[in-house]
């Protein structure tokens, strides 16, 4: 009688979702409930900043639809991961560190559809660390948050196999004046439901460009 109750409740248990599952029922959700699918993407990808989740990203970023328009305003950002050279493994420590301190460092992106530009923002509080390391590079401060780090935006086919269609952020343009390895840092997002987004950082190495890193975005960011 004791292994039959144990069977039966083992039958009860709810098979694994998914990924592609999970993908499926929150664009189906979006269309009813688009607010509740927002919460729950945004839910999914903050799973993914655990390092064993890591793996998961590329494929999820293969799904997304990299042709939808970009957000009208400020969005807000979750770092994933960065990784692959010391610089951005440096990096990916301090945003960690400033994360566990009290959420100082970078807190998303600001977008200009009309002109295709943007600019990051980061916490108030990074302003002198990021003093110390960029000496040279101002940032504008806005209420609690500092503005820079600009950046051109557009529809465009990625330099990665297999040559996805995203909305390229580069920040290259010599007036931006961008300091330490922007310039040849470009970033991609494409959407996963409407208006959550999966990003990824390439970096123009001397071979071509390597995946360095992901993030993601919602919009709107709510104070």
């Amino acid at each position: 009688m004791q292994a039959q109750a144990t069977l039966k409740q083992a039958s009860t248990v709810p098979a694994p979702v998914s990924d592609e599952q999970r993908l499926e029922q929150l664009r189906a959700q979006a269309g009813s409930n688009p607010d509740l699918a927002k919460e729950a993407a945004w839910a999914l990808l903050g799973e993914l900043q655990d390092e064993s989740q890591f793996h998961r990203l590329p494929w999820l970023f293969a799904q997304g639809k990299g042709d939808a328009d970009a957000p009208n305003g400020d969005t807000e950002g979750m770092v994933m991961n960065l990784h692959g050279s010391f610089l951005m493994r440096t990096l990916n420590r301090a945003v960690l560190l400033g994360q566990l301190l009290g959420r100082m460092g970078w807190t998303g992106k600001t977008f200009n559809p009309e002109t295709g530009t943007g600019y990051n923002r980061v916490t108030a509080s990074t302003y002198v660390p990021a003093r110390l390391a960029m000496p040279h590079y101002k940032l504008q401060k806005q209420g609690r948050e500092l503005l820079g780090f600009d950046f051109h935006h557009r529809i465009d086919t990625s330099p990665v196999a297999p040559h996805l269609q995203v909305r390229g952020i580069t920040y290259d343009e010599p007036s931006f004046n961008n300091p330490l390895i922007l310039p040849k840092v470009r970033d991609e997002i494409v959407e996963i439901v409407p208006d959550v987004f999966l990003g990824r950082v390439v970096y123009r190495a001397k071979h071509g460009w390597d995946v360095v890193g992901y993030f993601a975005l919602r919009y709107p960011f709510v104070r």
